[in-house]
């Protein structure tokens, strides 16, 4: 499906930019992308190994919202559900972009980040991080950042001018024209054990 293409190159891109350098100013939206790409452990050829990725997540997963980021994914579905139907999708959605980093995140495919800026406005942030790629390609991806009371969390990621959370949200919305919100849970139960 064209939404697991789109998530293997953004987190292609996320595990890319972990390895890259510290020196570039930013504030504090900023700063969380920088702690969050910019982390410490690095995924070399011949250490690619599942629980070394599972590892990583842990470290970077607090960084996002992954309400929000469920919230957007459903679109106008989100209102019709109950609370209880909320949490679950919020916890089906995390464990399957999750699923995604752990099965499609691969070694480095680029040498250094070159610019990195940042534009906050009324409790949001975007952060735009530019590097080049080994082919010398350079390559854009935006991080969407919210404020909730007084911590910055992502809540979507561009790679490449394509975003994660408006491609899971045409997916969802092609899936629910045609089937129920409990067939989409389902679905997601499924991918999880595969």
């Amino acid at each position: 499906m064209r939404y697991r293409r789109v998530a293997f190159k953004i987190f292609i891109g996320i595990s890319f930019l972990m390895f890259t350098s510290t020196s570039l100013w930013s504030g504090e939206p900023g700063e969380l992308v920088k702690s969050v790409i910019l982390k410490d452990i690095s995924l070399k050829d011949g250490e690619i190994t599942k629980e070394r990725k599972l590892k990583l997540w842990e470290k970077i997963s607090p960084s996002f919202n992954f309400e929000e980021m469920a919230k957007k994914a459903m679109g106008k579905y989100w209102r019709e559900r109950s609370y209880e139907e909320k949490n679950e999708f919020v916890k089906l959605f995390a464990n399957n972009i999750k699923s995604t980093y752990i099965r499609k995140t691969g070694p480095r495919f680029g040498e250094k980040i070159f610019s990195l800026s940042e534009v906050q406005d009324n409790g949001y942030a975007r952060v735009q991080v530019d590097f080049i790629k080994r082919t010398e390609e350079k390559v854009s991806t935006d991080f969407r950042l919210i404020r909730k009371e007084v911590e910055w969390r992502i809540c979507d990621v561009i790679f490449e001018g394509v975003s994660l959370v408006n491609n899971y949200r045409s997916q969802i919305n092609s899936f629910l024209i045609k089937s129920s919100y409990e067939d989409l849970v389902q679905m997601l139960k499924r991918r999880q054990s595969e």
